[in-house]
């Protein structure tokens, strides 16, 4: 039996770590939030079209306006970045940053 040439051993190590490191990737997308459903732990967000809902659980982080929040706080058309994980069909999402527009407050009049 011949002995395997001295760039294969390192090729498979790279190629074994690179397939298993691959599932582990964060996903992450934009978009705005269509629905919250805080009993179900989940919420919906749009993405060109397209509606993906998230589940949420306790290692998830949400911010809105760079503010630690709640899953009850967000609120429809919030603009939010999410980073997620796949499994099969399910999408967690491990951080969600919401862009939530502050209304002026109204000027006295003179």
């Amino acid at each position: 039996m011949k002995p395997l040439p001295s760039f294969v051993a390192p090729g498979l190590a790279i190629v074994l770590l690179v397939g298993l490191g691959a599932p582990l990737l964060a996903a992450e997308t934009n978009g705005k939030i269509v629905a919250v459903r805080p009993d179900q732990n989940q919420f919906v967000l749009t993405e060109n079209f397209k509606n993906l809902t998230f589940q949420v659980n306790n290692a998830s982080k949400i911010f809105i306006n760079d503010r630690e929040a709640k899953l009850a706080d967000l609120q429809l058309g919030d603009e939010a970045s999410v980073t997620f994980d796949r499994q099969g069909r399910q999408l967690t999402a491990s951080v969600v940053r919401c862009t939530r527009k502050i209304a002026a407050a109204p000027r006295a009049s003179p």
